[in-house]
């Protein structure tokens, strides 16, 4: 298991992740002294989960732009089948950020 803030490898059995502090979600720990407070928390995920999203926007533009290049080269038809890939991938991304989201 990995904690949710900084991706740190979590000791079996923490309430707290040793590298920053964070709650393990599902623990038993709670706010005070030992960790960030609940409030803490949802800001920590939110700032996690809008780091993924951005590098896998960003990823994914890299991947747009690549496939876009190729096409305008290729007339044989296969820009069509690259952009379906695409789409498709985009389509995968929005489940990912909307199970994400559900996540938080």
């Amino acid at each position: 298991m990995y904690c949710q803030n900084c991706a740190h490898e979590l000791p079996s059995g923490a309430t707290a992740c040793p590298s920053c502090g964070f709650a393990v979600p599902g623990s038993g720990s709670h706010a005070g002294s030992s960790g960030p407070s609940s409030l803490d928390q949802v800001l920590h995920e939110t700032k996690r989960a809008a780091q993924d999203l951005a590098a896998s926007a960003g990823k994914l533009s890299e991947r747009l732009l690549a496939k876009a290049g190729t096409a305008a080269k290729d007339p044989t038809g296969s820009a069509k089948k690259a952009v379906k890939r695409v789409a498709h991938e985009l389509e995968e991304a929005s489940r990912e950020i909307d199970r994400i989201l559900r996540d938080l």
